[in-house]
């Protein structure tokens, strides 16, 4: 989480330089999507921590679907396929943004849902987008020039765009953890045991709180 935060920094020293941090808009541009890439990456390996075993587990189950799949979740790398994976197995596994608390009669803290969702669908898609920009394009690409282009005016708007909703997901956010039996099948469902609450406050800082939780009612409390 603090090393997710340090890269939204840099982001932003970028995004609010007065002048390019490289002398050059589109490698300041490029820098930032970068980090836009490794945000998702981190958000993506953090998402296996609260289900590992259970991750393990459906990865050794599709390598005896597909013996060409090895099956080692240690050398899985790429954000989006893990993301699909991850969605297969738990409904939880994504941080859940959190809105405004607010304190019960019996001291129980109820946290309000954000108006901000985390799909896996929404973090592939601006995965491939970051990569697009960190990537040269292959120039024997039929209309290449035309399209870096229009790529090249449209980046800052939409580095802006992408990094407004990540932070949206992340900066106060639950991470809902399931109970799993080493046996059982990684794909049923228990019920959701303890959730950590995270947030990363002042932006200024390398400070980020966090609190272990349980559920209430179908709430996360703490």
């Amino acid at each position: 989480m603090l090393e997710t935060k340090r890269r939204f920094r840099a982001i932003d020293r970028i995004l609010g330089a007065k002048k390019p941090l490289t002398q050059n808009e589109e490698i300041d541009n490029e820098s930032a999507f970068l980090q836009v890439r490794k945000i998702v990456e981190l958000i993506t390996f953090s998402a296996i921590v609260s289900d590992e075993q259970r991750y393990q587990r459906s990865r050794e189950l599709d390598a005896l679907a597909n013996p060409r799949d090895k099956g080692d979740y240690t050398l899985d790398w790429n954000a989006a396929d893990i993301l699909t994976r991850l969605s297969k197995i738990s409904p939880h596994f994504l941080p859940r943004p959190l809105g405004e608390m607010t304190v019960q009669p019996d001291g129980v803290k109820h946290f309000n849902e954000a108006a901000a969702k985390a799909t896996h669908d929404r973090l592939i898609s601006i995965y491939k987008t970051a990569g697009g920009f960190a990537h040269m394009s292959n120039p024997y690409k039929h209309n290449v020039a035309e399209l870096e282009t229009k790529k090249k005016e449209n980046a800052r708007t939409a580095l802006e765009k992408e990094v407004r909703y990540l932070k949206s997901i992340i900066w106060e956010h639950a991470k809902i953890g399931l109970a799993w039996q080493s046996d059982s099948d990684p794909t049923e469902l228990d019920q959701s045991e303890t959730a950590w609450l995270v947030w990363f406050g002042d932006k200024g800082t390398d400070q980020v709180r966090m609190s272990l939780a349980t559920a209430v009612s179908a709430t996360v409390s703490r």
